[in-house]
């Protein structure tokens, strides 16, 4: 059967097809018309400085770049999730109605409804036991030692979980494709679907089991979503490299992200390669509540010799008062109340600040709340005054892709304190936001130096707008999980040409494989595939 015949004979394959054609010339014409153009903007001077930056794609990235891109519009707040159940409802409902009136009657299909029905039923077990336990070990690991233990270790349960669970599901994956394929093997769904149901017959209305098979088809489906996602924003490709001339006295450094050691979805050793292809010269590594993220950094740099400087840091995270510092050159750990245990210093806001400057150190005061507070003046929980008055040696005034409130950079350059800059960044995105900074000693690269310089106020903190804001949907639809269309549409319109011939490439790679799955089960016998599966 010919690609043309059967898109004629089939009216499934025919809608299939004529969405993927539309698809396709979307993407063509995006190939053309498309100019990637990325801002680079210094919120320090307030000033746009493209003309003194590039951002490049390296070869190997064209390869992968759809899975940058989903992973880029999943992000790690899963807010997506609220848009899933709505469209699964939506999209379950029409099928069924189909299905009831006659439209969805092949019996190819229903025969193959068994092994995808055990599969989905597979995958919600597999992974609501690796809920049960990754959640039963950070409650207990919490009933002990508190929050300080779901900062510091459950990104490194919930990772390995999700691989082991993973390759478990590919396990069973292959078993169900091999006995398909095997002329020998049987699948034998129908009679071991019997001998379940005959168990509980009697027991369970027809209703309750239509409900719970919906509910478990849901959540499985859910489940492959959300491990998709994990295991995208977790996966260390390729990233586009920062280009500028840089003098001998010059650096581009971040001092704001996060690892596996607290809530980053990236290893130490990941991110560290991370910012080497970046082309940056050094970063803070500043996880939750400890400093093991920054200390495994400097080993791992050390070994191999890398010319990358890794700063000292930990960011204090007070989220019942909704106030994070990052402290800067202690290698001891330092935690807020909320977080506390007998193996740390637990000291409040104004007692952490007094004693890190105490030891020499430096604090920055992270993506803070400038709207006023119930007691007088601007900043939340505390007061821009009560701050720098218990010592704080600046504030971000942009963290990842956002500017910060105005107020923050006024307050900072009248008041001499550092117009600071992180990334912030957790997941394996393009990095957006750098500073560029300018030392007196090139040779010094201590903290003390950095803060030295870093006090003039005339370094560069650059946010790195990598895709423009084309598309805006209502806030009300965004804060229902659907801003990844958004993100998704203003991703596509700020590719360059090779990029947009990436994800027609994998499209169609995805279309032929459809096809030919499609053609082999229209080919093949209605009995010999009963036999096979029922």
């Amino acid at each position: 059967m010919s690609l043309g015949s059967a898109i004629k004979k089939n009216k499934p394959l025919s809608i299939i097809t004529a969405f993927f054609s539309i698809w396709i010339i979307f993407l063509i014409i995006l190939s053309v018309i498309n100019k990637r153009e990325i801002i680079f903007y210094d919120a320090l001077s307030q000033n746009d400085v493209s003309s003194d930056y590039a951002s490049s794609i390296p070869l190997e990235r064209y390869f992968v770049e759809p899975f940058v891109g989903l992973a880029y519009i999943f992000g790690m707040e899963f807010l997506w999730l609220i848009a899933f159940f709505i469209i699964y409802l939506v999209f379950r409902i029409i099928y069924l109605c189909f299905k009831r009136i006659g439209i969805i009657k092949s019996e190819k299909y229903k025969t193959l409804m068994y092994p995808i029905d055990d599969w989905i039923r597979f995958v919600f077990k597999l992974f609501s036991i690796v809920v049960l336990v990754i959640g039963t070990i950070i409650l207990l690991g919490y009933l002990i030692l508190g929050f300080y233990f779901v900062s510091r270790y459950f990104m490194v349960f919930v990772q390995l979980g999700i691989r082991i669970a993973f390759i478990i599901l590919l396990i069973k994956t292959s078993y169900i494709i091999i006995k398909l394929l095997h002329p020998n093997f049987k699948l034998n769904y129908e009679s071991n679907k019997r001998k379940k149901l005959s168990k509980k017959e009697g027991k369970v209305s027809n209703s309750l089991r239509v409900g719970k098979r919906e509910l478990i088809y849901m959540l499985g489906t859910a489940y492959l979503f959300l491990v998709a996602n994990i295991l995208l924003i977790s996966t260390p490709f390729p990233t586009h490299r920062i280009e500028t001339d840089l003098a001998a006295d010059e650096f581009l450094f971040d001092f704001h992200c996060h690892t596996t050691m607290s809530d980053g979805w990236l290893t130490v050793e990941q991110r560290v390669m991370y910012y080497i292809e970046h082309g940056i010269s050094g970063a803070a590594f500043s996880d939750h509540d400890n400093i093991r993220g920054a200390k495994a950094a400097q080993k791992f740099v050390e070994e191999r010799g890398f010319d990358f400087v890794v700063f000292m840091a930990a960011e204090w995270t007070d989220n019942e008062h909704d106030i994070h510092l990052n402290y800067f050159g202690l290698e001891e750990t330092i935690v807020p109340p909320m977080s506390d245990n007998p193996f740390t210093i637990v000291m409040n806001a104004s007692d952490m600040i007094k004693y890190v400057k105490s030891k020499g150190g430096y604090v920055i005061v992270n993506h803070y709340n400038a709207r006023p507070n119930k007691n007088e003046g601007l900043g939340v929980p505390y007061n821009f005054t009560d701050l720098m008055n218990w010592g704080v040696d600046g504030f971000e005034i942009v963290n990842g892709d956002s500017i910060q409130d105005r107020e923050i950079r006024e307050f900072c350059l009248n008041n001499s304190l550092i117009c600071f800059g992180g990334s912030d960044v957790h997941t394996n995105e393009d990095l957006n936001c750098i500073v560029k900074l300018r030392l007196d000693d090139p040779t010094n690269m201590s903290i003390a130096n950095i803060f030295q310089n870093l006090a003039r106020n005339d370094h560069e903190v650059i946010v790195i707008k990598l895709h423009s804001n084309v598309v805006n949907f209502p806030d009300d639809i965004n804060d229902l999980g659907f801003e990844i269309f958004e993100d998704y549409m203003n991703y596509l319109l700020n590719l360059n040409s090779i990029q947009v011939l990436s994800w027609i490439f994998w499209s169609c790679l995805v279309y032929i494989l459809f096809f030919l799955s499609y053609r082999k089960v229209k080919k093949s016998n209605l009995n010999r595939l009963r036999y096979k599966i029922t």
